[in-house]
């Protein structure tokens, strides 16, 4: 394969093996990049379902709370209840009482229940206010809640499909991968899959100027022009790995 020359790209005299190597790298990065973002999708799913569960659990929690507000004010009405049995009882006693000490001491003891069920109701009022506030907390965690499941779903149903995309495009590389290394000489095959292993699935770097763009190590001026040329396998001196000349991109002139 002979990549034609263009103004910011590669020369014409690139060595067939060369632009075998390049072009089996760019295959090798865009199926490692497939890889790493399927390797991501499972923590992207635990996230979705994160949001889910946090949404639940604050929901849970708000009708945990509202349960135990209807509680105390069921136990509190209970509580009035058992008060106006002993007023009703008060006010039987009435008929019997011979003395004025003890006419005295009923209204106290009816005073004093009639006290104690105000202030039972206005607990229950508070319990009320209460309720009716977590309520309020109730139906908004139910529609987070709701917004999160939906959205969940919607997240779920995308990530389904890249997934399904990504394992397609692994295995369409794949089996351009193989055509690919069909027509290139053997040792040089052989040493980019040693330094593919060995530096990070990266074997084949550009230079731009007379720096490696892997490593970022200025070439000495021999390698520089040896690279420059395109026509061979020359390595870099500080990562070994094989290097070829990529021009910079023409500089724009200004527009009219």
């Amino acid at each position: 394969m002979k990549i034609p020359a263009r103004r910011g790209t590669l020369t014409d005299a690139l060595n067939a093996s060369l632009s075998a190597l390049i072009a089996l790298q760019a295959l090798d990065s865009a199926a490692d990049a497939a890889r790493r973002r399927l390797a991501d999708l499972p923590a992207a799913e635990q996230a979705v379902d994160g949001r889910i569960t946090e949404a639940t659990t604050a929901a849970d929690a708000v009708k945990a709370e509202l349960a135990g507000n209807q509680q105390i004010r069921r136990q509190l009405e209970k509580d009035v209840a058992a008060v106006d049995v002993r007023l009703a009882r008060f006010d039987d006693h009435r008929a019997a009482i011979k003395t004025n000490q003890e006419y005295t001491a009923l209204l106290h003891e009816i005073s004093t229940a009639k006290q104690e069920k105000d202030a039972l109701e206005e607990r229950i009022l508070i319990q009320m206010e209460g309720a009716d506030e977590l309520n309020r907390k109730l139906k908004s965690a139910e529609a987070a809640l709701s917004k999160a499941r939906e959205e969940g779903a919607a997240t779920r149903s995308s990530l389904t499909a890249e997934r399904r995309a990504l394992e397609g495009e692994v295995t369409r590389i794949a089996g351009e991968r193989k055509g690919q290394t069909a027509g290139v000489d053997t040792r040089a095959l052989a040493l980019y899959e040693q330094l593919l292993k060995g530096r990070r699935g990266i074997a084949v770097a550009s230079v731009t100027g007379a720096m490696c763009n892997a490593c970022h190590v200025r070439l000495r001026p021999t390698v520089e022009q040896q690279v420059r040329r395109n026509d061979g396998i020359v390595q870099c001196d500080s990562c070994q790995r094989i290097l070829y000349f990529q021009s910079p991109p023409a500089a724009q002139g200004p527009t009219a």
